[in-house]
């Protein structure tokens, strides 16, 4: 009985899929003032997030498939956590407010400034 191990482009697209979502939530948790731009944008981030994330899992699963590259297959792969974590927040709307960005940039400011 030969032992296999689980690679397949299902974990690959699980594993990059996590994070974002995770971030998705926090977001709308800790600014909850989006009104109806959340209509159009949870499902245009997820779009796009799932495009890049279905592009790059194919890339790094051929990689590590046919040539071997391990290491440039876990660059890209936290290259795609970080893309979709910047797109996921650069895609989030704020209804009544400056935009999330500015809000946060603002706050590590004043942590730095204490």
């Amino acid at each position: 009985m030969v032992k296999r191990k689980f690679k397949s482009h299902f974990f690959y697209i699980v594993l990059l899929s996590v994070p974002f979502v995770v971030l998705e939530i926090l977001l709308l948790l800790k600014y909850p003032n989006t009104g109806l731009g959340r209509i159009i944008s949870l499902p245009m981030t997820f779009l796009v997030n799932g495009m890049i994330i279905l592009i790059l899992a194919s890339l790094v699963y051929f990689l590590l498939k046919y040539t071997g590259f391990k290491v440039v297959g876990r660059v890209i792969l936290g290259l795609t956590i970080c893309l979709t974590l910047i797109v996921t927040v650069w895609l989030y709307p704020q209804d009544s407010s400056k935009h999330i960005t500015k809000i946060i940039v603002e706050d590590i400011k004043s942590l730095w400034s204490k």
